[in-house]
């Protein structure tokens, strides 16, 4: 994806995922090489196996793994403006992890990432990363939206979407970090078991 814009509230955790391409053909995208990924997704348990892989294939993955790409963030009001440069394609996909947690279940995916950027954009790995903070942030998924835990009721939520690990942790460095402004992406992520996860976040001007 050559320019993601999103509008995420911040007060509600809570995101509409859309279909979208990869590789929009309107630009030259330059390649920056291949990058390997443990990266986690949380899904409505009722959903059979075989559509939880679609629904994860068609949506999810095509838009969460922007998260892990350098995006520039803006605060405006009580949302998050995010545009993503460059691009990646999934070269292999590998699930390791399937875990019930309560009504829900968490699906770990081994993958290698060809990764792109715009032409003539700097390096991905270039001044950028060597310049930003780093912030380890930790977050968890109840049992069932309707525990009593402060979550979006159940009934309001569309079958199978629910707030993404990914995203979840790009929020919560950037609130971490405390700037309104700046770039930001997720380093790693990895799932500590019964629902909890664990992410480091890079955030920078």
């Amino acid at each position: 994806m050559n320019k993601v814009t999103r509008y995420i509230p911040i007060g509600v955790i809570f995101f509409v995922l859309l279909s979208c391409s990869a590789f929009p053909s309107a630009r030259v995208e330059e390649p920056s090489g291949k990058q390997e990924a443990r990266v986690f997704w949380v899904l409505d348990g009722s959903m059979s196996t075989e559509s939880a892989e679609m629904f994860l294939e068609r949506y999810l993955l095509p838009t969460s793994l922007a998260a892990m790409l350098w995006t520039e963030f803006t605060l405006q009001g009580n949302e998050v403006r995010f545009d993503t440069q460059g691009g990646y394609r999934v070269v292999r996909k590998q699930r390791v992890l399937t875990e019930p947690i309560g009504a829900y279940v968490v699906h770990g995916y081994d993958l290698i990432i060809d990764v792109t950027r715009p032409s003539g954009a700097p390096p991905a790995a270039g001044s950028r990363a060597q310049s930003a903070d780093s912030y380890v942030v930790r977050f968890s998924y109840p049992e069932s939206a309707d525990s009593g835990s402060g979550s979006t009721p159940k009934a309001v939520q569309p079958s199978g979407v629910l707030p993404q690990p990914l995203q979840q942790a790009l929020l919560a460095g950037i609130r971490e970090d405390g700037r309104t402004s700046g770039k930001a992406r997720v380093q790693l992520i990895e799932y500590l078991g019964s629902g909890r996860f664990r992410a480091t976040v890079l955030v920078g001007d």
